[in-house]
């Protein structure tokens, strides 16, 4: 499978992770640029046929998409927080988020409040929201003010909004073939902290089972937490756009091409 790489996008560590394992094991790649939001490649990639994987920012499946490759990129666009909140249930962390369009965004208290969108569009980060005043500034440029982001963020983007929950610990778990690959720690508690997991872990084991409940894609990365009432599915992302924090990245590469083979 030849490997479509961005240029400059990932960590220094996780990119010599990367193509470290595509040179031990001598497969195919390229590295270009990608125009913003309509992910045009540059130079353009010149393959003869066969399958292509895309590693990169989010607007990569545009590229993907128009040369037909497969699998390109394992888009979850189809499979939003309300789809997941339908498999899953009471398991999601935000479970009780109240989905709303950008426009229509209200706090009906002054606690802290979590807001993202319900796709995986990332036409924004998921934010803790403490300034209210400053998030209703933002909303009134965006809807009012017609102001120009640099993203397809809209009045009508729907987006989840639920109280903040206290968090211990938060781990990415890498998907492939409903099996979990390998896993990686990204946060303790507010504090960015990157560490291996094992796959017997307690909290991987967790993530496990509800995969076996259900997955959206055959490759996709399952982020869940530890909190004060136990572990909680955060949310997923596209495994093509999702980095590696401390991931073991050979172990997934074998992974890709071995269900792509």
């Amino acid at each position: 499978m030849h490997w479509i790489l961005q240029e400059n996008l990932f960590k220094e560590a996780e990119w010599a992770n990367l193509v470290g394992a595509l040179e031990r094991f001598s497969l195919p790649y390229s590295v270009h640029k990608v125009v913003p939001f309509v992910g045009e490649l540059v130079p353009p990639a010149e393959i003869a046929g066969g399958k292509v994987v895309c590693f990169g920012s989010y607007s990569l499946r545009h590229a993907a998409r128009a040369a037909g490759w497969t699998p390109g990129v394992y888009d979850l666009d189809d499979a939003d927080f309300e789809v997941q909140r339908a498999h899953w249930g009471a398991r999601m962390l935000n479970a009780a988020s109240v989905v709303v369009r950008f426009a229509d965004v209200r706090f009906s208290t002054a606690a802290p409040y979590f807001v993202r969108p319900i796709r995986d569009s990332k036409v924004f980060a998921g934010q803790t929201v403490d300034d209210q005043a400053e998030f209703y500034a933002w909303q009134h440029r965006v809807c009012a003010l017609g102001e120009d982001t640099g993203t397809s963020l809209a009045p009508d983007t729907l987006v989840q909004v639920a109280p903040v929950r206290e968090i211990y610990t938060e781990v990415r778990c890498w998907v492939v073939g409903g099996q979990i690959v390998t896993a990686s720690q990204y946060k303790l508690g507010s504090k960015v902290t990157y560490a291996s997991v094992p796959r017997d872990s307690a909290l991987v084991a967790y993530a496990q089972a509800r995969v076996a409940e259900w997955q959206p894609h055959r490759a996709f990365c399952l982020d869940v937490a530890d909190t004060a009432d136990g572990p909680a599915i955060v949310e997923i992302n596209t495994i093509n756009a999702a980095g590696f924090y401390a991931a073991d990245v050979q172990k997934l590469v074998i992974a890709l091409e071995e269900i792509e083979a």
